[in-house]
């Protein structure tokens, strides 16, 4: 890269919404069924009553806000999580009584779709090999 060529951005955080008074619900769904670590928030941000959890990408948040607008029931945009052991996410997400929702099959990409309790969609994806180049 030269020094003309600016750098690519990267995400520092992706941000839901989440009903105000349902802390309790949505921790347990993104720490015991997800599998995420709470993330201390910053003193200035602490009265909001946003909710942060680490990521796998280091410097990389999952920031939960509250807010009084529900997510629309056919929502579509969503948020990604790559995991080692789909099956067991899917195992756990039937357990806890959430929805699986199969997605078209790609290449190297094994996936399937959930909402949380708050009805924001997540794609959970185990990556097996370079899908774009076994497209070609």
């Amino acid at each position: 890269m030269s020094a003309t060529t600016p750098a690519t951005p990267k995400f520092q955080h992706v941000m839901i919404i989440f009903p105000p008074g349902e802390e309790k619900l949505l921790r347990t769904f993104y720490v015991e069924v997800m599998g995420f670590r709470e993330k201390a928030v910053p003193k200035v941000v602490k009265p909001l009553g946003w909710i942060w959890f680490y990521t796998g990408e280091e410097g990389v948040e999952l920031h939960c806000v509250p807010d009084a607008r529900p997510v629309p029931v056919d929502w579509s945009p969503h948020f990604c999580i790559e995991v080692n052991d789909l099956d067991d996410y899917r195992a756990r997400l039937k357990t806890g009584g959430y929805q699986i929702i199969e997605a078209r099959a790609l290449p190297f990409r094994r996936r399937f779709f959930t909402r949380d309790p708050f009805n924001n969609l997540i794609e959970i994806v185990h990556v097996e090999g370079d899908y774009i180049a076994a497209g070609e």
